[in-house]
């Protein structure tokens, strides 16, 4: 293109290169790039450079012939000194078409160069006829047409107009408004809204649009709104209402407006919106101002940044205000050398967030010019401080691992070097000759190869080469592994050997992004010398440690005693130091062995096929004493010839072996004593099970022969139940000793009812006393309290077991005395004291020491007259120690032995407050009362009770001072309402004292007989005597309180079932139970009671039966623990998760031999509601299955 210097010839020019030369380039350089064309054509228009392109490309491209151009006449108007306007007449001609053009153009001048701003062609009229300037016909149908076009066709939208009054009644509206919103005409949708426009708007719009319209109708006389409108069919449309304000003929004011419907556009700007605000990032549009003024956002940019749109916008939606301070200095700079290039800018910079953080964010754009002239920024970034912290990380540890490098090679100590992994080339070695291996410049995967063949062993070299490959070490940092680290014996380039130590890092070069490895290898090998001496010599105890040298006859003392002067020096020439000690400490004999054995020739013979040996020499002390040393002599290491003799004192170690020789005879002395003591245990065992055994394999045959001999069978049945009992008792001490020394007798916290407690003790012990012909005697503390918390049944175990013991070593009219008391009693516990005393053999001193050993007896002469395991003690002493207390024993040799067990129970102070609280509503503060007994302490006893009763009471120690004063009141006219009389006393027993009393006062009184033993027996003669009641021995409160209160006729609580009214008809039991002859036994003792009884000879048949059976069939099932098939608490187990309505509720009791405490917790875990251990007791049995079924004892 020629530079022009008029503007009549640019446009010449432009004309030629367009039309004639058809040149698309030519033209459009005569062009400024913000050219405006309007061509002859309906739509023939371009704005800017690309737009006129585009147009003149097409133009060419449809008709390629140039024409021949031909300028009619030019005509130029100066508006300014660099700005003309030019109007043409010109015309163009191919062999196809002949146009005649007029042009409008308008010219400016910029650095002397003319080119064209706006063009405007143009044809002349066909309608103008004879000459005529303006047809006159023409111009009147063109205005009509213009003005119903104006109305119906050129308006983008329809029309409609309102009054400007608060209800905007309707003005007019034009077909196509009626169209949109499906009216037929304005009278139609006059009756429809009412003649309001408001009523045609959606409600929630309607406020804030009529807001809005007059808001912007007062500032500046016109508005632009979005809202929806009602269709006659009821939907809604959204439409662009665009008007102004205007005054009618009448001087009213109107809004007339163009409404388009954006229904459309607003769904699809919904969806824009939608996965606008879901991608990821921050995206948004700004301003290219000072501060980036943000126009519009997704929610990505205010969840980054934290602040809500509405304080955003408070803070003037710029985006300055978040950019960190130190990048929003240079951020403007920064923008403007990159938009040197293009309209794109990639950024990276910080954002301080509400909270405070600082967070990195990668950022692209592209500025656009909008029509309204400003400059915008549509922007989206994301969220890059991870990898900026990544970054920095790297650069760090890049930077640190550098000047570790530096630091290094400055020591002179390491051979070390750097290798490019991604440009595979070593980049730097420093090493001694000796040690060279690689030179720079050889790849990564030679260094690693001669690494590797550095390796004396061939494990190592292969684990470098498996270790070091190297796409594996970059998938490795990839991984974040960096560290890799080799120890092994290498060799020298002079054959030597030496233990090296390499460490290699990996890190990337922040700048390049290459990953380096830097590696680092150290001398180790005295280091390792000394961990391989110090791991042979860990299990050595030696006076002399040495390192020796045999290449280069060197040592040096790794261990020794500094105060010893037979000792090698320190270091020096090794065969020189030994011939000098030898010399010195030794014989000529000894000498000879100590140096020849210890000759660097001899030493490599020997260790050639063994690991080390060793042999002794006798030294002379510095004070003449002969002292034998032992030596051992072993490598270190075989490769670098390293080798370590060990010295030590073994003088002393003859009199350590006949020492041990003198332990290991003691010991076997006492294996023996132990294996003698087993022996004895199971020779009196075997003696203590045969002899009931035998009386109850006699019996049996005695009474099967004797059938029809009711007397006879029912002796042998009875003996037979006392020898089975004594069997059983056998059996359970074992096992309890069993259970204690295995650690797992564990003591239940329960609570134990007092009197009852000691009731259960002496209901046995005075049976077994009467038996004997020896007396028993009960003394109970009257402030003892109802209830203590414990294991009631070990403590009765324990107690039973010394009274048994008492009565047992007493010889016929003998006494035996139980006491219990109260010590001392705190918030939580109470401490009881019990004390057995009687009159029988005594015990030795010497015996008693060892009383509570297991087996122990003071004589097998007493075991052949006594009987017993000799364990009771042993595990009573246990059972008491668990329980926090002592057992404590005085003897006498033939006088007899006192036993004071003290045991800690806790209380239950809810227990107590409820009985106390039911004691203090009875009132016997009336009931005058006399304790008649021969023994002083049980009246002391009894009067301390009653009085803490509120009862006034007299005592007299025998049945004829009772009679005496009764007499003596009796005629005072007084008399005693309670008289509580001992049964056995002397000279009168109680029954006879009773007898007489009652001839004096007749019914009124009440007399009670106390006793220690069964009572049944003297029941009939005591009611012939005039009785009222026969009380039990010791007397406790609550007893008494149930006698007074009868007396009182008020009613005593229900008392438990008596076995002998169990009545179980209707009820049937499923019974698991492997054993033919247990089966029996259990079926004949559950008819017996009406029980109708089915039977499983294993667990999983007990299954199979339940399962099938319907709910409420078996009222109860007895299960066995170990059977064959699926033992007991397998079946339980899958019972209880079987689909029966019943099966989480039916009872299912435990009837096993597996009596130890953790066998009833398993039971339990397994889901069984009881255990009865066998064999089974009768009334135990009856008493669970009644409070099972009866009782509701499964909710309990």
């Amino acid at each position: 293109m020629e530079q022009q210097v008029t503007a009549k010839a640019t446009l010449q020019a432009f004309c030629q290169a367009w039309f004639e030369e058809r040149n698309l380039n030519g033209a459009l350089g005569y062009l400024t790039e913000d050219v405006e064309f309007i061509g002859t054509g309906d739509e023939e228009e371009a704005s800017g450079i690309e737009e006129m392109s585009l147009y003149i490309r097409q133009d060419i491209d449809e008709m390629p012939e140039p024409f021949l151009f031909e300028i009619l006449y030019m005509r130029e108007q100066i508006l300014a000194d660099n700005v003309h306007n030019l109007s043409a007449k010109f015309r163009l001609r191919n062999t196809m078409y002949q146009w005649h053009l007029r042009a409008f153009c308008v010219l400016g001048r910029t650095c002397g160069q003319w080119k064209i701003r706006s063009i405007h062609f143009a044809e002349p009229s066909r309608a103008q006829r004879n000459g005529e300037h303006y047809p006159e016909t023409l111009v009147i149908e063109q205005a009509a047409k213009l003005r119903d076009e104006l109305l119906e066709e050129s308006m983008p939208g329809g029309m409609i107009g309102c009054y400007l009054e608060p209800r905007l009644p309707l003005y007019f509206i034009n077909k196509r408004m009626l169209d949109y919103l499906g009216y037929v005409s304005e009278e139609e949708f006059q009756a429809q809204i009412q003649g309001s426009l408001l009523n045609c708007i959606y409600p929630e719009d309607r406020q804030n649009m009529q807001a809005d319209v007059f808001r912007q109708i007062e500032e500046k006389g016109e508005y632009a709104a979005e809202y929806r409108m009602r269709k006659k069919d009821g939907t809604y449309i959204w439409v662009h209402d665009a008007g102004r304000g205007m005054q009618t003929e009448d001087d009213r004011e109107v809004l007339i407006s163009v409404c388009i419907d954006i229904t459309r556009q607003r769904q699809s700007q919904e969806e824009v919106l939608n996965i606008y605000n879901n991608i990821p990032g921050a995206v948004f549009r700004c301003k290219f101002d000072n501060v980036f003024s943000v126009i519009d956002a997704n929610d990505g940019l205010f969840e980054f940044i934290g602040y809500t749109r509405e304080e955003f916008a408070a803070m003037g939606n710029h985006m300055a205000s978040v950019i960190y301070p130190e990048d929003l200095e240079i951020m403007a700079d920064k923008l403007k050398d990159q938009l040197k290039h293009g309209n794109t800018i990639h950024n990276e910079n910080r954002l301080v967030c509400k909270d405070g953080r600082v967070r990195w964010i990668s950022i692209k754009a592209q500025l656009f010019d909008e029509p309204d002239g400003e400059q915008y920024f549509y922007c989206v970034f994301v969220d890059i401080t991870e990898e900026k912290h990544l970054h920095e990380r790297v650069r760090e540890l890049y930077e640190k691992e550098l000047a570790y490098f530096a630091e290094m090679l400055s020591s002179g100590e390491s051979i070390q070097g750097r290798i490019n992994i991604t440009q595979n080339r070593l980049e730097s070695y420093v090493s001694s000759s000796e040690t060279a291996i690689v030179r720079v410049g050889e790849n990564y995967d030679q260094v690693v190869e001669q690494l590797a063949m550095s390796a004396i062993d061939e494990e190592s070299a292969k684990e470098i080469r498996a270790t070091l490959k190297r796409e594996k070490v970059l998938q490795d940092y990839a991984l974040g592994r960096c560290d890799y680290h080799f120890e092994f014996l290498r060799r020298r380039n002079d054959g030597m050997a030496f233990w090296g130590s390499t460490n290699m890092r990996t890190s990337q070069n922040p700048e390049t992004g290459d990953v380096i490895i830097f590696f680092y290898t150290s001398d180790l090998t005295e280091q390792k010398m000394q961990e391989l001496l110090l791991k042979k010599l860990a299990t050595l105890d030696y006076d002399v440690i040495s390192d020796i040298d045999i290449v280069r006859d060197t040592h040096r003392l790794i261990s020794f005693d500094s105060s010893r002067a037979d000792t090698i020096p320190m270091q020096g020439r090794f065969q020189q130091s030994i011939r000098r000690i030898a010399e010195k400490f030794m014989d000529e004999e000894a000498r000879k062995e100590y140096l020849g054995k210890l000759d660097f020739q001899y030493m490599k013979e020997q260790l050639e096929h063994q690991d080390s040996y060793t042999f002794l020499v006798e030294f002379k002390d510095q004070l003449g004493m002969k002292r034998m040393k032992h030596f051992q002599v072993f490598y270190i290491s075989r490769a670098t010839g390293r080798v370590c003799m060990a010295r030590r004192d073994v003088s002393d170690v003859i009199h350590k072996e006949q020492r041990q020789k003198e332990e290991l005879a003691s010991a076997l002395v006492a294996a023996e004593q132990a294996n003698a003591a087993k022996s004895d245990f199971l020779s009196r065992m075997s003696h203590e099970i045969r002899t009931p055994m035998n009386a109850i394999i006699g019996m049996s045959t005695i009474a099967a022969q004797s059938i029809g001999d009711d007397e006879q069978v029912a002796d042998c049945i009875s003996k037979i139940g006392i020898s089975s009992r004594f069997l059983l008792s056998l059996i359970n001490d074992i096992l309890d000793m069993s259970r204690i020394e295995s650690g797992k007798m564990l003591l239940k916290n329960e609570k134990i009812p007092t009197e009852e407690f000691l009731n259960g003790i002496n209901s046995i012990c005075y049976g077994q006393a009467a038996a004997k012909g020896v007396e028993y005697e009960c003394i109970v503390d009257p402030v003892l309290d109802d209830y203590y918390i414990g294991d009631a049944m070990k403590l009765q175990q324990v107690l039973i077991n010394i009274l048994s013991n008492a009565i047992k070593f007493t010889n016929e009219g003998g006494k035996v005395t139980f006491s219990a008391s109260q010590r001392k009693r705190s918030k939580s516990s109470a401490h009881l004291r019990f004390i057995v005393n009687d009159t029988g053999i005594g015990m030795s001193e010497e015996f008693i020491s060892r009383i509570y050993e297991p087996f122990s007896q003071e004589s097998t002469g007493a075991t052949t007259m006594y009987g017993g395991t000799g364990l009771g003690l042993a595990i009573s002493k246990s059972i008491v120690d668990m329980m926090d207390g002592r057992i404590a024993v005085r003897s006498i040799k033939g006088l007899g032995s006192e036993f004071t067990i003290d045991v800690k129970l806790g209380i239950t102070e809810e227990e107590k407050l409820r009985h106390n609280q039911t004691k203090t509503n009875l009132n016997f503060s009336h009931l005058k009362t006399l304790v008649v007994d021969d023994d002083v302490a049980v009246c002391e006893s009894a009067m301390a009770t009653l009085k803490e009763m509120g009862i006034k009471a007299e005592w007299v120690d025998s049945g004829r001072k009772a009679i005496e004063r009764v007499k003596e009141l009796w005629q005072e006219k007084k008399y005693f309402d309670m008289i509580l009389i001992d049964w056995k006393m002397p000279e009168m027993d109680g029954i006879e004292t009773a007898r007489r009393i009652r001839k004096i006062v007749g019914p009124d009184v009440t007399i009670i007989i106390m006793t220690a033993y069964d009572w049944i027996a003297i029941e009939h003669e005591a009611k012939l005597a005039g009785v009222n009641l026969l009380m039990s021995k010791p007397m406790f409160k609550s007893s008494l309180i149930s006698a007074f209160t009868r007396v009182l006729n008020e009613k005593e609580e229900e008392k438990q079932v008596a076995a002998d009214v169990y009545d179980f008809t209707g009820k049937r039991v499923l019974l698991a139970e492997d054993n033919q002859i247990n089966t029996e036994v259990a079926v004949m003792l559950l008819e017996s009671k009406g029980f109708t009884v089915e039977t499983s000879e294993n667990g999983l048949r007990a299954l199979e039966k339940f399962s099938k059976s319907e709910a409420g069939y078996y009222d109860a099932i007895l299960m066995d623990i170990r059977m064959p098939l699926m033992d007991g608490l397998a079946a339980t187990t899958n019972i209880r998760h079987l689909s029966n309505e019943d099966a989480r509720k039916i009872p299912i009791i435990a009837m096993t031999a597996n009596a130890f405490d953790d066998d009833i917790e398993k039971s339990k875990a397994a889901g069984m509601n009881a255990h009865l251990a066998k064999p089974i007791e009768p009334e135990r049995l009856y008493q669970v299955m009644y409070d099972f079924i009866f009782g509701g004892g499964l909710a309990e």
